[in-house]
């Protein structure tokens, strides 16, 4: 005691010492100490007994109202009133265990106890902490005799969640979920357990029985205890009856396993069929030749499952698990309509020896594709077979077309699939314009194999935009296959690309009625850029670098719209509206450059340099015009904005004698969204936005177009617009 008054001192020792750093602080004794003592109940056997079993070690966690863990003790043993936890005063839930918390495993006991404590100020509260089981357990027990009969006898159990556990006279060395029956599965209690006796004779015949048992709670064992009865010989027949005894609820009963073969249930399939349970059977798409599967249960059905892991047959109709004993004929037709179409009108009642199921139809309306689907037939004994229908319906042609994949103006990728395990000989695909009749066949060089997927792609250029087109796969067998219809995407443009068209005052690059381009200095002192008749075509647009007000000014030009003036600067809006998917900019320019000799932060050692032009054009999905402003450095940040698709820059330094021919790739950076804005500007000085470039340097351009057909670019030009994603 002297011990614990000592430390309650010291703590108010520390809290006096924040009080004279902190006016602010009040001591409100809002702490007190809690100790632990863990108790047994007598009660039940499997209540943890701590009080005799020290070598049991409990791990705490102290929760608060709130839910959130305050206080964690690895040995519930270090816990004392000499050493308590310290906690603010309220109300927390003490949680105590021992073992792992599992939701199913051999020999695993996990023990848990609750208890709800209230902190007062600067006290101690003991609480005794009663610790159960927090399991349920199953065992099994068979005799030695039973060596004498069976080659394999087990029972696997589960709890309704996660892998069973199989307690097994063989089981598998290493595999955690098989254990002897010297050992115990303990289950996290889910309301439910079920066990499957599972028995194989040494004359190889086999027996299942199922049992389910509900209101499974914790702390309850289920010890199921196995004997043989007397043994009979019978016509051949082998009998033997076993008894199980179920310490749960002190009941008993007999069971009678049957191994005579020739009264086993089984499955075939008819002469035409010729199918195996188990091996592929090659069957051609649409095929209508008789298919039936005869179910023979001598002693009686008691069900027939149809189950499959396939999500094109259960799109189609057919659930994962369909259950026909007991299902009338219009409860069939409205599980499926491949459950219809594998039944008929039939309904299957329970007891019938015999069920013939004609699957005809049902493999009649399956696409080409790999199938598997399990029947499993149970008797009134017990007893089953499963028949493991395989199916590869396969295509009557070597190869079909699969898709086209477009979004592009000029080319598409198609793709098809072919059906042997060998390439078809001069495999490829033949394409066409949907308003004509000739075929144009592709290189079969072109294709690009995937041979574990069996298909096969290409990517088609030259085509037309705006335009449906047809596509087949074909073989050197096969020509007059599937055909799939695709189109191309259209060319979009915007006004006044070949500077042409201006303002009646010729200070603004549009012709009436437009509202496309504009520039950040096309009134005022400086007017920059300006049209001019030294030109590829028409007219062309001059941009000149010059000094206004004191500031650099260069002459520049872009899609959007001149928005005010901000201090020495200028507002604009970047982007006019725009969804087509061009793959460059294509066009002229001539710039004479001039030294750069004023410079503004953050380009001051720019100063005596060589002046730069720029051209620059990208994509966007933005959802309005970007607003730029000169004056606050509000800029896009052509890098790393997430609303850019694709890309083009064009910086030079070069003096120019005339017009220079340039293409610009459009980098793409996702070729799946679709533009809301297309943004070309040109600039005569490139860092002209912050004041900087060359008094006296002057860009012309002209005869811009955007260039949507890959036949216009070199390999390395549109290897650059997709270097960084696939086109499809």
């Amino acid at each position: 005691m002297k011990r614990r008054l000592s430390y309650i001192m010291m703590v108010m020792l520390s809290a006096g010492v924040l009080i004279s750093c902190n006016q602010e602080i009040i001591q409100d004794n809002s702490y007190g100490y809690l100790g632990l003592k863990m108790d047994n109940d007598p009660s039940s056997d499997f209540i943890v007994k701590s009080g005799t079993a020290d070598n049991l070690v409990f791990a705490v966690d102290v929760i608060n109202a709130s839910g959130q863990s305050v206080a964690k003790v690895e040995d519930h043993r270090t816990v004392t009133t000499e050493n308590p936890i310290r906690l603010q005063i309220g109300y927390y839930d003490v949680v105590a265990s021992n073992g792992k918390d599992l939701n199913a495993a051999f020999d695993n006991p996990f023990y848990r106890g609750v208890k709800n404590v209230r902190i007062y100020p600067d006290k101690i509260n003991t609480v005794n902490l009663t610790c159960t089981l927090a399991n349920t357990i199953f065992s099994v027990e068979f005799p030695e005799e039973f060596e004498e009969y069976f080659d394999v006898y087990e029972v696997s159990v589960t709890n309704g969640t996660g892998n069973p556990l199989v307690l097994s006279n063989s089981p598998a060395a290493g595999n955690t979920l098989e254990a002897g029956f010297d050992s115990k599965a303990y289950f996290a209690p889910t309301g439910t357990l079920t066990w499957n006796l599972y028995l194989k004779n040494i004359e190889g015949g086999e027996y299942r029985h199922t049992v389910t048992y509900s209101d499974v709670k914790a702390r309850q064992h289920y010890h199921l205890k196995f004997n043989l009865g007397e043994d009979v010989t019978a016509e051949g027949a082998f009998v033997v009856k076993v008894t199980l005894d179920n310490t749960m609820d002190e009941s008993s009963h007999e069971l009678i396993l049957d191994f005579d073969n020739r009264l086993l249930p089984s499955v075939s399939a008819n002469d035409e069929f010729a199918a195996e349970s188990g091996e592929p059977v090659n069957i051609p798409v649409g095929n209508t030749i008789s298919k039936v599967l005869e179910f023979s249960t001598p002693a009686g059905v008691q069900s027939l499952r149809v189950a499959h892991d396939n999500v094109v047959l259960e799109e189609s109709g057919l659930p994962r698990s369909v259950e026909l004993v007991g299902t009338s004929a219009a409860d069939i037709s409205s599980v499926g309509v491949l459950v219809s179409q594998m039944m008929g009108t039939k309904a299957v009642s329970a007891g019938a020896q015999g069920v013939l199921m004609d699957i005809t139809g049902f493999v009649s309306k399956l696409p080409v594709g790999r199938y598997e689907v399990d029947f499993t037939v149970i008797d009134v004994k017990g007893h089953y077979d499963v028949f493991e229908l395989v199916l590869e319906v396969i295509s009557d042609v070597d190869a079909e077309a699969v898709a086209a994949y477009t979004g592009w103006a000029c080319f598409a990728k198609l793709e098809g699939r072919y059906f042997s395990p060998e390439v078809p000989e001069g495999m490829t695909f033949q394409y066409r314009k949907a308003s004509e009749a000739e075929w144009t066949e592709i290189n079969p060089a072109e294709v690009q194999v995937n041979s574990a997927s069996l298909r096969y792609t290409t990517i088609v250029f030259g085509l037309a935009p705006s335009t449906q087109y047809v596509f087949r796969a074909v073989s050197a067998e096969d020509k007059e296959t599937k055909e799939i219809t695709f189109s191309t995407a259209a060319y979009a443009t915007i006004h006044n690309l070949n500077f042409d068209s201006w303002s009646d005052s010729d200070k603004y690059p549009n012709a009436s009625g437009y509202d496309i381009w504009d520039s950040a200095n096309s009134s005022g002192a400086a007017v920059t850029t300006k049209p001019v008749s030294e030109a590829v075509s028409g007219k062309a647009a001059r941009l000149e670098s010059v000094k206004a007000m004191g500031m650099m000014a260069a002459g520049n030009i872009f899609t959007g719209q001149f928005a005010g003036l901000a201090g020495l600067g200028a507002k604009l809006d970047w982007g006019t509206p725009f969804s087509g998917r061009p793959i460059a900019l294509r066009g002229y320019y001539k710039y004479s450059p001039m030294t750069i000799d004023m410079a503004k932060a953050p380009y001051t050692d720019m100063k005596g340099k060589m002046d730069q032009s720029q051209i620059v054009v990208f994509l966007t999905d933005w959802t309005s015009q970007f607003r730029i402003n000169t004056s606050s450095k509000e800029f896009v940040d052509l890098d790393n904005d997430p609303g850019i698709i694709a890309l083009g820059q064009l910086n030079s330094s070069d003096t120019d004698a005339g017009y220079v021919k340039f293409t610009l790739p459009l980098v793409y950076r996702d070729a799946t969204r679709i533009p809301n804005y297309l943004v070309i500007a040109a600039a005569s000085s490139r860092y002209g936005d912050y004041f900087t470039g060359g008094v006296g340097s002057v860009l012309y351009i002209d005869e811009f177009e955007l260039v949507y057909d890959p036949a216009e670019l070199t390999t390395d030009e549109y290897n650059k617009v997709f270097s960084r994603v696939s086109p499809f």
